[in-house]
């Protein structure tokens, strides 16, 4: 007989939850098998999505360390899909209650409206879905969650922040870079307008949390500007009053894209300013050098009010914003982080 344990999960709105799972499964692959699925990417500890807190015996096996690292490990931070319990589990998940699917992952056929370069190594994909299994033709889902597409006929599977917002037009919209030598990459680089792909969520715990009228900082590192641009088109749309600015940082000016979304949301929305950072510019770039993790410090200093901080982009950058805000004196809740660690396939 197989050894189970109790452990008791707790999401960011104070909702309880138990949960039944042994030493041969990550809680993830436990919560599944109880028809709870919790947010969850990559299922391998590369990409963060699954990041939660625990107290408790476990084993956590392999994973990226610039996703988890020594010292959050100390701290009992964990991936929850590399998470195998060795007794009782007491987990505290960073997400409401309403971001865990009860059932199975909604799955989709949409088709494909467009696919255009829009930067270097950057495509933008748009995909009309095709009616749920109740019927539905709409893209409902939460500013800041993803889709996960397939390669027809095939397992391939990746993860893609959405970068619209929800609609009745069951439109999704997404900037994808492209990846030398990458099989997604390859079956990007060739789809057509027409062509249908299968499509399962939205998932992800990642998305704008209520916390009055605080001012709102978005930082992008490449394609992690989509889950931001999703967030503020919904800000505009809903009319809200919020302070925001969003900081873009890239490489090279070949690179950025979103401006004219950018540019939108600036003439709807009057609180809200977005600058772009280009790490090695051209003679000719007038703007903003560098990163935007270079001025973070300052403005966290120089802030009348302190602000709640939403931060999408590679690992590498995601850690290093979070020790920016602990060194400035805000509270670790203050940032909200999704991270990406690109796949080479």
């Amino acid at each position: 007989m197989s050894t189970s344990y109790t452990h008791s999960l707790t999401t960011s709105d104070g909702t309880h939850l138990t949960l039944q799972g042994g030493p041969e499964s990550s809680i993830i692959e436990a919560a599944e098998e109880a028809g709870m699925l919790l947010p969850s990417s990559c299922r391998a500890g590369n990409c963060g999505a699954c990041h939660a807190h625990a107290e408790g015996q476990y084993r956590l096996g392999d994973h990226a360390k610039t996703v988890l690292d020594d010292e959050a490990e100390v701290a009992g931070d964990v991936l929850l899909c590399r998470t195998y319990p060795e007794g009782p589990l007491n987990i505290r998940l960073p997400y409401e209650q309403g971001r865990i699917i009860s059932g199975k992952i909604p799955e989709r056929r949409a088709t494909v409206k467009m696919c255009e370069e829009t930067a270097e190594d950057t495509i933008h994909l748009a995909l009309e879905l095709g009616p749920g299994e109740d019927g539905a033709l709409g893209c409902e889902f939460d500013p800041g969650q993803f889709l996960e597409l397939t390669i027809p006929g095939t397992a391939t599977r990746r993860s893609y922040s959405l970068a619209n917002c929800p609609n009745w037009d069951g439109t999704a919209e997404l900037f994808i870079k492209l990846r030398e030598g990458g099989e997604f990459s390859e079956f990007l680089g060739g789809v057509s307008a027409g062509q249908e792909i299968d499509v399962r969520g939205p998932q992800g715990a990642f998305g704008i949390r209520d916390t009055g009228i605080r001012p709102r900082w978005f930082i992008a590192g490449g394609t992690g500007l989509s889950p931001l641009l999703s967030m503020l088109r919904h800000m505009a749309d809903w009319g809200e009053s919020h302070p925001a600015e969003l900081w873009f940082g890239v490489q090279t000016e070949e690179e950025i894209f979103g401006t004219d979304v950018m540019e939108d949301i600036a003439a709807s929305m009057p609180g809200f300013r977005y600058e772009v950072f280009v790490g090695e510019p051209t003679k000719g770039w007038t703007g903003a050098v560098g990163t935007p993790l270079d001025r973070l410090a300052t403005e966290l200093a120089e802030s009348p009010a302190p602000p709640d901080i939403y931060v999408c982009g590679p690992p590498g950058m995601v850690s290093a914003t979070k020790k920016i805000v602990e060194q400035a004196g805000l509270p670790e809740e203050r940032v909200i982080v999704e991270s990406f660690a690109p796949s080479s396939s």
